[in-house]
C-alpha cells in the first residue's frame, strides 16, 4: 500500500484531485441551478399567458354588466375557455411549485417553497374556479333580468381566479429571484472557497516541497563554499530523499576528485618548493656545522662567552631549520579547511620560503604588507594560492628573457575587507585569453610545461575564503590579480 505521507507527487496529486472534487460540486450545482431557472422561466411564461388570459375575461366582464351586450359575454366566455385550455396543457407546471432537490437547499437557506396561500393542487382549483365562473356567467345571461346576487358571486369567483393566477406568477418570480440571488452568492462562496484552496495548496506544496528545496541550496551554498557536509539523511518524502542520497554521492566524488586535483597541483607546488627548501635548510646547517668545527678546536679554550655564543648560534640554526621543516610539513598535510585570524605579513613571508630556491636572480621580489593587517583564513591554503601565484609569475618573466620583478602589496579597504595586489612585469596574457584563466586544465604555458591547474585551485581557495579575484593584464606589459579578503568572521561563527 502507498503512504501519502512518502511522495510529494501523490500529496500534489492528492490535493489537486480534492480541489477538483470541490469545484466539479461548485459547477455542477451550478449547472442545475441554471437548469431550474431555465424551467421557472418557462412556468413564468406560461403563468404570464394565463394571467393576461383571466384579466381580459375580467375586463369583458365589467363591460358586460355595464351594458349587458352579448359580444361582451361571448368575449368573456372566450377568453375563461382560452385559460381553462392553458391549465389543462399545463397542468403538470402549474403543480410543480419548486418540488426539485434544490429546495432542500432553499429550506437550509430561510427560502420558503412557495408564497403564502399557494394550493397544493393549482390545476385543479383553477380548473373548478373556471367553470363555476363560466356556468354563473351564462346563468346570469340566460336570466330575464340580472340578478344582484349572481353578479355579485361572479365577480368573488373571478376575483378568486384573478389572486391565484397572480400569486402563482409571484411565487414563481420570487422563487426565480431568490435562487439567482443563491447563484450570485453561490458563485462568491465559490471563489472564497478556491482562494483558500489556493492559500492551502501553495502553502502545502511549500511546506512539501519549497522549504526542503531551500533547506538544500543552504546546504549547496556552504558545499560550493568548501564545507563538504553532507546533506540530511531523513527527509520525510521520497524525491527530497532521492534528490539528497544523488547530491551526497556527487559531493563525495566531487570531493575526492577535488582532493586528488589540489594534492596534484600541491605536489606541482612541492617540486618547485624543493629547490627553495634545499637552499634554506642548507643555510642554517652550514651554520651549524661551522659552529660546531670552532667549538670542537676551541673545546680546551677558556673564553667560555665565545662558546656559549658558537652554542648559541647552533641552538638558533637549528631551531630555524625546524621551523622550516615544520613549515613544509604543515603544508604538505592534507586536512580539511580551518579559518583563524592570521598575519597577513607572516603568511606572505612563510610562502617565500617555498619560492626563493625557484627564484632565478634576475627576478626581484618586493613585498609591501603592513604587519597589523589580520585575516580570517586558512594559512596553508592561502599559501597554496600565493605559492601558484608566484609561480605564474616567475614562469611569465622568465618567457620575457629580461629582468623583471614581482610585486606584492596590501591594504584595508573601507568595508573592512582586504585588498591585495600581485603584479609581475611578466609577457602578459592575450585580451582574448584573460576571461578563460581561471577554468580549469586552461594555461597560457607551452605544452608539459604547466597542468592548467594552478589558478583555478587558486580561484577555488579565494572563493572558499569568501574572497574575490580578478586579473588585468596587457600583453608584453605584465599582469596584476586584485584579491579582496574579509578580515573578519563572515561564516557566522563556523
Amino acid at each position: 500500500m502507498i503512504n501519502i505521507r512518502s511522495s510529494i507527487k501523490l500529496k500534489i496529486i492528492a490535493g489537486y484531485l480534492i480541489s477538483f472534487f470541490v469545484m466539479s460540486i461548485i459547477v455542477l450545482a451550478t449547472f442545475f441551478n441554471l437548469i431550474s431557472i431555465e424551467e421557472r422561466l418557462s412556468l413564468i411564461g406560461t403563468r404570464q399567458i394565463i394571467l393576461e388570459e383571466v384579466l381580459e375575461a375580467r375586463r369583458f366582464e365589467k363591460n358586460y354588466f355595464l351594458f349587458r351586450k352579448q359580444d361582451d359575454f361571448l368575449e368573456t366566455i372566450s377568453y375563461i375557455d382560452r385559460a381553462n385550455i392553458l391549465v389543462e396543457e399545463n397542468k403538470e407546471t402549474l403543480d410543480s411549485l419548486s418540488i426539485s432537490y434544490l429546495e432542500l437547499v432553499f429550506s437550509f437557506l430561510g427560502f420558503q417553497k412557495s408564497g403564502p396561500g399557494s394550493p397544493s393542487k393549482t390545476s385543479s382549483q383553477l380548473t373548478s374556479l373556471l367553470s363555476e365562473y363560466k356556468i354563473l356567467l351564462k346563468k346570469d345571461f340566460d336570466m330575464p333580468r340580472p340578478s344582484a346576487d349572481i353578479e355579485t358571486s361572479i365577480r368573488r369567483t373571478g376575483k378568486e381566479i384573478t389572486d391565484i393566477v397572480e400569486v402563482l406568477a409571484h411565487v414563481e418570480q420570487t422563487n426565480t429571484r431568490k435562487l439567482l440571488t443563491f447563484i450570485r452568492k453561490g458563485l462568491v462562496v465559490a471563489l472564497f472557497v478556491f482562494l483558500i484552496i489556493g492559500l492551502i495548496m501553495a502553502r502545502f506544496i511549500s511546506a512539501i516541497a519549497t522549504r526542503p528545496l531551500n533547506r538544500l541550496e543552504e546546504q549547496m551554498k556552504k558545499i560550493a563554499s568548501g564545507d563538504f557536509v553532507a546533506l540530511p539523511a531523513k527527509p520525510k518524502d521520497k524525491e527530497i530523499q532521492a534528490i539528497n542520497d544523488a547530491f551526497n554521492r556527487m559531493t563525495k566524488e566531487l570531493f575526492e576528485q577535488r582532493q586528488e586535483i589540489i594534492n596534484a597541483e600541491k605536489m606541482a607546488s612541492l617540486g618547485t618548493m624543493v629547490a627553495g627548501i634545499a637552499h634554506e635548510v642548507n643555510n642554517p646547517l652550514s651554520n651549524i656545522s661551522t659552529s660546531a668545527e670552532i667549538l670542537s678546536e676551541e673545546i680546551e679554550g677558556n673564553d667560555l662567552k665565545f662558546k656559549n655564543e658558537l652554542i648559541e648560534q647552533i641552538i638558533g640554526e637549528t631551531d630555524r631549520a625546524r621551523d622550516i621543516i615544520k613549515t613544509l610539513l604543515e603544508f604538505s598535510r592534507d586536512r580539511r579547511l580551518e579559518k583563524r585570524r592570521i598575519s597577513l605579513s607572516d603568511t606572505v613571508n612563510h610562502t617565500l620560503l617555498f619560492v626563493r630556491g625557484y627564484l632565478p636572480p634576475f627576478i626581484s621580489i618586493d613585498i609591501d604588507v603592513p604587519s597589523d593587517i589580520m585575516i580570517y583564513a586558512d594559512r596553508q591554503r592561502l599559501q597554496q594560492a600565493f605559492i601558484n601565484l608566484f609561480r605564474n609569475s616567475i614562469d611569465a618573466i622568465k618567457d620575457t628573457g629580461v629582468q623583471g620583478a614581482i610585486t606584492l602589496t596590501a591594504h584595508i579597504n573601507e568595508d573592512n575587507t582586504v585588498g591585495i595586489e600581485f603584479s609581475d612585469t611578466g609577457k602578459g596574457i592575450p585580451t582574448p585569453l584573460v576571461d578563460k584563466i581561471f577554468d580549469p586544465f586552461f594555461s597560457t604555458k607551452e605544452f608539459g610545461k604547466g597542468t592548467g591547474l594552478g589558478l583555478y585551485i587558486t580561484h577555488q581557495i579565494i572563493a572558499q575564503h569568501n574572497g574575490q579575484i580578478s586579473v588585468k593584464s596587457e600583453l608584453n606589459r605584465g599582469t596584476t590579480f586584485y584579491i579582496l579578503i574579509p578580515s573578519e568572521v563572515e561564516d557566522n561563527g563556523k
